[in-house]
């Protein structure tokens, strides 16, 4: 194996899941690092180095290994972070073995790099490209939302790119109270006209690391419904409540 295989850094395996590709099952990798700080994170052991156990580190080798052998029983992987187009070097090649293995591929990604979106599409190492969007797209909305100063730019970019390229994909919106209002959601909507599927996640409280986001009550499911309705206009729209 290629040592830039090798060197690819895995945070953590789960070597099966019913909930993270929908239709699907996939085993799944998380990748550390990312560019954003967004204060809702539900995978902040990933991004900060402090917070995360010394022996979250998994070999490669591992999991190709699994997906070699389980490869009648799973339909994919999911490739999850942290960012994974962090690690784009090694995760090229990594992909590349997982096609060999025949099972697809999906993408969790925050949009901010479409260059690297690009490249795996274009090289058809990805089944399916799940992106978040993390509020409304103006500089400043974006900005309180991913906690880092951001354009907007680079997100749409992503967008258009997803959209156009012909692979299966989601958007995603975690509705974080004071970051995401109600009059957000059509205008997000409106920006994805034309993708396969919009989908409008509750934000849970206990997953955030930054307060007061982890105190901060939801929106109810009539809300999310509700949102869902003035999405729905616009685009496809999927809740996910859970």
């Amino acid at each position: 194996m290629p040592s830039t295989v090798e060197e690819l850094e895995i945070s953590g395996f789960l070597e099966t899941s019913f909930v993270d590709w929908d239709g699907l099952i996939s085993s799944v990798i998380y990748l550390p690092g990312c560019n954003l700080r967004c204060p809702f994170c539900h995978n902040h052991e990933l991004i900060f180095s402090d917070k995360s156990p010394k022996d979250m580190k998994i070999k490669p080798q591992l999991v190709l290994n699994h997906l070699n052998d389980k490869k009648e029983w799973i339909d994919g992987l999911t490739v999850t972070g942290g960012e994974p187009t962090f690690h784009m070097g090694m995760l090229v090649p990594f992909l590349e073995h997982v096609k060999t293995i025949g099972l697809k591929v999906k993408l969790d990604t925050n949009g901010s790099n479409p260059a690297a979106i690009r490249k795996l599409i274009d090289l058809e190492l990805v089944d399916y490209v799940a992106m978040d969007v993390k509020a409304q797209l103006s500089d400043d909305k974006y900005h309180a939302a991913v906690g880092v100063n951001l354009s907007v730019d680079k997100i749409k970019e992503s967008i258009t790119l997803i959209i156009g390229s012909g692979v299966d994909h989601e958007f995603r919106t975690t509705v974080v109270p004071t970051l995401v209002s109600a009059s957000d959601i059509p205008l997000i909507a409106k920006d994805l006209i034309g993708c396969k599927l919009y989908v409008l996640q509750k934000f849970h409280n206990e997953n955030a690391w930054k307060e007061p986001f982890n105190t901060m009550d939801s929106h109810t499911d009539d809300e999310m419904k509700a949102m869902g309705d003035s999405a729905s206009k616009s685009v496809p729209v999927k809740l996910r409540l859970r």
